[in-house]
């Protein structure tokens, strides 16, 4: 019964670090977007009309205000980086901790025999 309840966290728990591993990349190609766009506005002159997107639509934007929302979507997606590698981290240990115990369940398996 704990053998299987043991694999069933060590299961769930690699699966949730998968998932974490693709929203981090997911986010990284989101900051290289940004950091792209931010690139390629800098080259502009400041006379040049810039449009956000907003929705299924367009609207004319400063390019400051342009800039600023970069800024903040890479601020943004920097901290979810944070937060998903810390708790993968903690999803590591886990699994770390499930290993260790399956050990010592199998040890004391072989033992009783």
């Amino acid at each position: 019964m704990a053998f299987q309840e043991l694999q069933v966290k060590m299961v769930t728990s690699t699966q949730q670090i998968k998932v974490s591993d693709a929203q981090i990349d997911q986010l990284k190609r989101s900051i290289k977007h940004s950091e792209l766009v931010e690139h390629e506005i800098g080259a502009l002159p400041d006379s040049t009309r810039l449009y956000e997107g907003v929705g299924r639509m367009f609207i004319l934007q400063p390019h400051d205000s342009i800039k600023k929302n970069l800024a903040n979507k890479k601020k943004g997606a920097e901290e979810k980086i944070k937060n998903l590698e810390t708790s993968k981290s903690y999803l590591e240990k886990s699994i770390k901790e499930s290993e260790d115990n399956l050990r010592e369940l199998v040890m004391s398996k072989q033992q009783n025999r």
